[in-house]
Order: structure tokens, then C-alpha cells, then sequence
């Protein structure tokens, strides 16, 4: 054998992952006393058929010791019904909503480990990541706005 390693990065890598097309938006840090335990994006855009815009999050803890960059992103959820909303044509835009979660179903709370193996359930700070993915490079989809909530935790969900 070679002694080879093949090294796999996925976009909820840190850094890089295979899309061609993603924004990354800088960290934001919250203001003292706004921690948050919850995050909701939303943002309009031109989505064709057979395409697709996905989300990811990271988030950082006032107490752990370790940079936002070295948090790993994490994928939301399209909440139930946006998934399928298509454009007929460019001026055909749909909002669409992401959350912690899977399924299409909001958790109603994020969570992460640190390097350091401590979970949180708070953050101070966070960063967005809109990976927009096609099967057919004439027709992409578009984003046109972003909107990033930080929420305390369960206040989208029912018990």
C-alpha cells in the first residue's frame, strides 16, 4: 500500500466544502446580554426547478475559549412547506425560512460542542453560510435578501 489518505471535506467543514456557489457572512456578535439559544434565517429568492439554496450556522459560546472560525458549520432545516416552493420565472420570488433542526421541523434550540468536548446551548456569536446548489449551470438560483434572528430557545416551538 501506499499509505495514502483520501481527506474529505463536506460544507460542514470548518472551512471549504464542494459547492461552487455559497456566501458566507462575517461573525455577529451579539450585544452583552443578548445571548441567544435559538436562530432563525430567512431570505427571498429566485429558486428554478432543480435547483437548491441550503443553510448553515455556526456558533460560538461567551465562554469557550476557541474562535468561531474553528466551530464547524451545521446544516438548518427548510421548515415545512418552503421546501417546495419553485420560480416560474425571475421575478417569481419565494421567502423561505431555516432552522436548527431536521426534517423540516424547527427544534426551537441550536446546540454545538466545543473542541474542549463542552456543549452549549447559548451563543454570543454567529455566522451564516447559503450554499446554492443546480443540476443544470444555466438555471441557479438567486438570493436576493437575508435576515438572521437570534431568538432565546423554544420560542417558535409548542410542548
Amino acid at each position: 500500500g501506499t499509505g495514502a489518505t483520501a481527506n474529505v471535506i463536506g460544507e460542514t467543514s470548518k472551512s471549504g466544502g464542494p459547492a461552487l456557489t455559497k456566501y458566507v457572512t462575517r461573525p455577529v456578535q451579539l450585544a452583552a446580554g443578548n445571548d441567544s439559544g435559538d436562530l432563525n434565517v430567512y431570505l427571498d429568492a429566485y429558486r428554478p426547478p432543480n435547483t437548491d439554496i441550503n443553510v448553515y450556522y455556526k456558533i460560538l459560546n461567551r465562554n469557550d475559549t476557541q474562535s468561531i472560525n474553528d466551530s464547524s458549520w451545521q446544516l438548518m432545516t427548510k421548515i415545512s412547506g418552503t421546501g417546495s416552493k419553485y420560480s416560474t420565472n425571475r421575478t417569481d420570488l419565494y421567502e423561505y425560512k431555516f432552522a436548527p433542526g431536521t426534517g423540516g421541523v424547527d427544534q426551537g434550540y441550536v446546540s454545538y460542542t466545543s473542541s474542549t468536548g463542552t456543549t452549549h446551548t447559548t451563543f454570543n456569536q454567529f455566522a451564516i453560510k447559503v450554499v446554492q446548489t443546480t443540476s443544470d449551470t444555466t438555471s441557479t438560483p438567486v438570493v436576493y435578501d437575508l435576515r438572521a434572528i437570534a431568538l432565546p430557545p423554544n420560542v417558535n416551538t409548542t410542548f
